[in-house]
């Protein structure tokens, strides 16, 4: 897990340890149950370095499931991530905002399809036929559209990861979105 993620924490300038040694993000609940949590990290590890999607596709996806979820720190990591795969400032502040796919500022054409898929999927729970196929045009082909599809599924499971065990964003990091009352 360290390894693995150590690297992607590098490449979204966040560290994956605190100075205590101890874990940050989901991976301390990964530990707690460590043959699921293999698993998962097995999942997470094929999402980031074996993905047909390219990455602005996929972090654009991944920045939806975070809104969907209010998932601070999942926002919090991915829009670091989403800059270095080249996504801009202003189409992540449009996701952020629920922008419509049709009037989102700073997205090129291949990311507005997918946004535009993703946001359809988790408003709607099914995707037109005419929203399916510009997604498939946009990244590529069949196997990166299911690549998407999973990887977004994934993230679902570690956004919630991250709410239920109130995972902390790092000291000094102001929240992206506002707490929910529970």
């Amino acid at each position: 897990v360290l390894e693995d993620r150590g690297k992607t924490g590098a490449k979204g300038g966040f560290s994956v340890t605190n100075s205590d040694g101890s874990l940050v993000g989901p991976w301390n609940a990964m530990v707690c149950s460590p043959l699921i949590g293999g698993l998962a990290e097995r999942m997470g590890s094929f999402c980031r370095h074996q993905n047909a999607c390219a990455p602005d596709l996929y972090e654009i996806g991944i920045l939806v499931v975070g809104v969907q979820w209010l998932s601070q720190f999942e926002w919090y990591a991915h829009e670091k991530l989403a800059l270095k795969a080249g996504v801009s400032p202003e189409a992540i502040q449009a996701v952020k905002d629920r922008v419509a796919p049709e009037v989102a500022d700073g997205m090129t054409e291949q990311q507005r399809a997918v946004y535009k898929y993703a946001r359809e999927l988790h408003e709607t729970k099914r995707v037109s036929d005419q929203t399916h196929s510009a997604a498939l045009k946009a990244v590529g082909g069949e196997r990166a559209l299911v690549d998407l599809v999973f990887t977004m599924g994934f993230y679902h499971q570690i956004s919630m990861t991250l709410n239920a065990f109130n995972v902390p964003l790092p000291q000094g990091v102001t929240p992206p979105f506002k707490e929910p009352k529970v």
